[in-house]
């Protein structure tokens, strides 16, 4: 009795390594799959599955052609996520979409990894049916919660790409939303510029068809200058003077540091009141223009306008 124990025993763990052995290597079949896609094309929802069965032969382990293909010999499931620029209409319905499977071998070869390697696509074209979304386009806002070392600042905005995004819903809801935000773009005691990748905050009940963004934020380091400036007037027709009070004002500026040359002067700063400024201005009180060819970052008068009378030669 105990010998033929072991014999039984013997016999089941043969068996059990022949099995594996045999489902470990490769054969060839034809396994038929039914294919969902995620894409994002505009004005349609994302997900969409293809009225076509999507027919590969290629070779993988046993095992994996075992598991795929069932007892039943029911197609297997895979799903793609897809660009855009893949759908062609197909011209049938309008909202259908034609993609050519030879394009795609290498997102389908990608998405099967080593468990299965085309030899040939038997299905040549899938055909996709969008169901149409509302949607519109909004601006991206960037949130920033930046703190700088002294001596270092922001130059110019934040620059986004993209810097708009479609976003789909129903109408009512598209209705009231005016932009979405990045997440908060956190830094401290910055001294150099700033890139990177940030994510859009979803909003409830509507779809955004890009989940984040790159952003490029400008940092330089600056010097801040004050200097005495005249205020003039230009434009003025003839017959026609501008009498400005106070005649100078204390300017404050900052700029680029340049270790190296590339001060800036009052000779190259000039404050000026247009008389067109000035008279579709409607008062007296008016904000003269900076007039430069060097990069100001930020500038600030004392005082902040200027009182401008109208006199006759």
């Amino acid at each position: 009795m105990k010998n033929l124990r072991l014999f039984l025993l013997s016999l089941l763990t043969a068996c059990f390594v022949w099995v594996m052995h045999t489902f470990s290597l490769d054969y060839s079949a034809s396994i038929p799959y039914t294919v969902r896609v995620t894409t994002n094309l505009k004005g349609y929802a994302p997900e969409a599955g293809a009225r076509e069965i999507l027919v590969l032969r290629g070779h993988g382990t046993g095992f994996y052609i075992l598991k795929t293909r069932g007892w039943n010999h029911r197609p297997a499931d895979l799903s793609l996520a897809l660009d855009a620029r893949w759908f062609k209409p197909a011209g049938e319905e309008p909202d259908l979409f034609q993609v050519n499977v030879a394009d795609i071998r290498d997102k389908i070869a990608e998405q099967l990894g080593e468990k299965f390697v085309i030899d040939f696509i038997e299905t040549e074209q899938l055909t996709f049916s969008f169901t149409p979304q509302a949607y519109a386009r909004v601006p991206v806002a960037a949130v920033l919660d930046l703190s700088f070392r002294p001596q270092y600042m922001q130059v110019g905005e934040v620059v986004l790409k993209p810097d708009t995004v479609l976003v789909y819903g129903d109408v009512k809801e598209l209705q009231k939303l005016t932009q979405v935000g990045t997440g908060s773009i956190s830094f401290r005691n910055v001294d150099k510029s700033l890139q990177g990748y940030v994510k859009i905050d979803p909003v409830p009940g509507v779809r955004i068809d890009c989940e984040q963004v790159y952003y490029d934020v400008t940092v330089d380091r600056y010097v801040e200058t004050t200097l005495m400036l005249p205020v003039t007037a230009a434009n003025v027709p003839a017959g026609r003077a501008l009498m400005i009070l106070p005649s100078q004002v204390e300017f404050t500026f900052k700029a680029a540091f340049r270790p190296r040359g590339g001060r800036i002067t009052a000779d190259d700063l000039s404050l000026v009141v247009d008389w067109a400024d000035f008279i579709e201005g409607g008062g007296t009180k008016v904000i003269p223009k900076l007039v430069t060819d060097r990069d100001i970052y930020s500038w600030r008068m004392k005082p902040e306008l200027v009182e401008c009378i109208q006199v006759e030669e």
